[in-house]
């Protein structure tokens, strides 16, 4: 299962960050595609359109942004389909989105920020935080990198079920908690790898704990709000703030015809810290060149954020404090019902590609997959 966490089993990638005020207006064909672009040849203009065409048919999905930012060369801009099947409203690069879990991105750097602070220790045992079991063997960064061996509570049976039936249903992070600590772990912490969404619940509470504030407040305050991503927020209503994206899954039960139904209103505690915010195009583009840059906090624990733990061995996809490296190109992707996004960065030429699709289940991801078509069109050798 995919839920709203980083797809482990794609192996290439590439991708995003830095771009600067808003979208320049071009020249577009009736996909929503420039027609020109400043620093790319036509043929990949046409590879890159060709690539997003192909992912909505893929997906099935009513409308796809991605936008490419490559400094020195241009920006490249494709919005097709619609943000709403109802009205035919059509995508708008301003559209949010709710970007799973590329919240962890978010709530790596608040934890990084406190340990800047003294507040946390990354190699502090969890128990001095929370009432775990193994709490006093699993460290903070081991939550953060996944390798604390946690049960991961999307995974359980009985949560996909109450998930897809009732998205804007009551559940939060006791919910997962409970879930998680009913399951056995993994394995014994730091001795392997398996992604978990219950670990960034569990820095959740840490954060809340040692702060007096909510994650989200944590958030808004010190990272979205000092970095200007006017359009990033880390929602407390199960309804999205306007310019948005409605979400759509599979009807379980298509019997009146219906291929789709619309999930745009969601709980965001069935997610938390682990994949509940909501972004769009322009924020996602800025924020994966500050994230990949290491905005707010030092260099010293920038460098311990980019200390991956592959995902298997002879793997090209690795994990470190709240961010993924996919063969050099670091960011984080996001599944969550209704959505599929990837943001990610190209250190030595500062690139960014963003992805987002308004069409998602638990356990598909069209997004990174886009994002590495778009990747190896501009930067074929890597």
């Amino acid at each position: 299962m995919k839920t709203w966490h980083m797809v482990a089993a794609l192996a290439a990638a590439a991708v995003l960050t830095l771009t600067i005020g808003l979208f320049p207006a071009r020249a577009a064909d009736a996909d929503g595609c420039p027609q020109a672009a400043f620093g790319f040849t036509a043929d990949e203009r046409d590879r890159m359109h060709a690539a997003v065409t192909n992912a909505r048919a893929d997906a099935q999905a009513p409308g796809i942004t991605a936008g490419v930012f490559v400094p020195g060369r241009g920006t490249w801009i494709c919005v097709v389909g619609v943000s709403d099947q109802e009205t035919s409203r059509a995508m708008n690069a301003a559209d949010r989105f709710r970007v799973g879990s590329i919240t962890k991105t978010f709530t790596g750097t608040a934890v990084l920020q406190l340990v800047e602070r003294g507040l946390i220790g990354l190699d502090e045992p969890l128990s001095r935080y929370v009432d775990w079991p193994d709490g006093n063997a699993i460290t903070i960064r081991q939550l953060l990198n996944m390798t604390a061996g946690v049960y991961n509570y999307t995974e359980d049976p009985e949560f996909i079920k109450r998930y897809q039936a009732d998205p804007a249903g009551s559940f939060g992070p006791r919910d997962a908690l409970d879930i998680a600590r009913n399951h056995e772990p993994y394995f014994p912490p730091g001795q392997g790898f398996h992604y978990s969404d219950t670990n960034y619940i569990l820095l959740e509470t840490v954060v809340e704990r040692v702060t007096g504030r909510s994650i989200g407040d944590w958030i808004s305050q010190e990272i979205v709000g000092k970095l200007g991503l006017d359009a990033t927020n880390y929602p407390s209503t199960n309804a999205l703030e306007p310019p948005f994206a409605r979400g759509y899954d599979e009807m379980p039960d298509p019997g009146d015809g219906a291929t789709l139904r619309d999930v745009t209103e969601s709980n965001p505690g069935y997610a938390g810290a682990a994949g509940a915010m909501v972004s769009n195009l322009r924020d996602l583009s800025v924020w994966a060149a500050e994230l990949a840059d290491g905005a707010l906090i030092s260099d010293r624990l920038q460098r311990e954020r980019l200390r991956t733990v592959p995902l298997a061995e002879g793997a090209d996809v690795s994990y470190g404090l709240g961010i993924a490296d996919w063969g050099g190109w670091l960011g984080h992707n996001g599944t969550i019902l209704g959505y599929n996004t990837a943001m990610f960065y190209l250190p030595d030429t500062k690139a960014v590609i963003v992805v987002e699709v308004n069409r998602s289940g638990l356990d598909t991801d069209h997004a990174t997959p886009l994002f590495g078509a778009l990747a190896k069109i501009l930067y074929p050798d890597r």
